[in-house]
């Protein structure tokens, strides 16, 4: 019960509120850090698991929603689609920067902080409660292995 109130549940939901806490604890780390070579380090270790999670997640989640009987899993699929494809060209944007040092680099960490952190705080509220309302648990529990391997397979050719 604490766990639904919470906006957590089995199968997939589990997995996607495990890649956003591993991701958000990265991005943190990430901004701490004064070490130009180690924040690098991290980003890029952040960006490995954000954008096979993001990619996985629009196919395996996203997807389903978005043919979903209610209109707010619909509305809630087509906003959290154009979020993950900000989320992207934002990671693409500070990869072409460089070195994760200075201003300019400051400036778009915060912009992707706070584009994650919206994302998330909207996805485990409306969207995990559409995505129980639209789903059984055996549905989300086959969800959470077919989002695993489809974001392992993407996670093969992401650097």
């Amino acid at each position: 019960m604490i766990r639904e109130m919470l906006g957590i549940a089995e199968g997939i939901l589990q997995d996607l509120h495990n890649d956003h806490s591993e991701v958000y604890s990265l991005l943190e780390t990430i901004r701490d850090c004064t070490v130009p070579a180690e924040r690098m380090r991290l980003f890029t270790e952040m960006k490995g698991k954000l954008l096979p999670h993001l990619q996985a997640e629009q196919e395996v989640l996203y997807q389903r929603l978005q043919g979903g009987k209610s209109e707010e899993a619909r509305r809630f699929s087509h906003e959290g689609t154009s979020e993950h494809e900000a989320a992207e060209r934002q990671v693409e944007k500070m990869s072409q920067l460089g070195t994760a040092t200075g201003d300019r680099w400051e400036g778009e960490l915060k912009v992707l902080i706070d584009l994650i952190d919206h994302h998330v705080d909207e996805e485990e509220s409306t969207g995990f409660s559409c995505a129980r309302d639209e789903f059984s648990t055996n549905q989300l529990s086959a969800m959470r292995e077919e989002f695993r391997t489809r974001k392992a397979q993407i996670g093969t050719g992401v650097a």
